[in-house]
């Protein structure tokens, strides 16, 4: 069971919101890359955000993808990749715990995110340009994290 800030909560439910809006029965990558960004006051929004990444240019890239991912869908028969909802969650919680951390908070999933090559959010941070360590510099900065995104471990 994973523990989530309120914040990665509510991000999650924005992300099954997406799905439904590009009537999809699954919650893909690419939802919460965007429910990240449109929940839009997590340390890791502020950073996508400051690396010039918009929820609009994202949805952009998103919908080029996801009309790839269709076509090969179609072509070669592959299924969408549901597995790497389930990646990220685990390597979310990887990387909570990897920072002293008990609950998985935005900024977790958005390393997760970055971490899970070949998923459509991790192609779309890709082709916008960002990268695990510019986040990782990034976070370097955030003190202390937002309210909502508290991570701290419990005592």
């Amino acid at each position: 069971m994973y523990v989530l800030t309120k914040r990665a909560d509510q991000i999650l439910k924005i992300a099954k919101d997406i799905a439904q809006e590009y009537q999809q029965k699954y919650v893909g990558t690419e939802h919460v890359l965007l429910a990240l960004l449109r929940e839009g006051s997590g340390e890791a929004a502020k950073m996508l955000a400051a690396r010039g990444l918009t929820e609009v240019r994202a949805r952009q890239e998103v919908d080029r993808l996801i009309k790839e991912r269709l076509h090969e869908t179609w072509v070669m028969g592959r299924l969408p990749g549901i597995p790497h909802f389930k990646n990220i969650l685990a390597r979310a919680q990887e990387e909570a715990r990897g920072l002293g951390n008990w609950q998985i908070g935005s900024l977790h999933l958005l390393l997760a995110l970055l971490g899970e090559k070949g998923c459509t959010g991790h192609n779309v941070l890709r082709a916008m340009g960002i990268t695990t360590d510019d986040i990782r510099k990034m976070m370097v900065r955030v003190v202390p994290a937002c309210p909502g995104d508290s991570y701290k471990s419990p005592r």
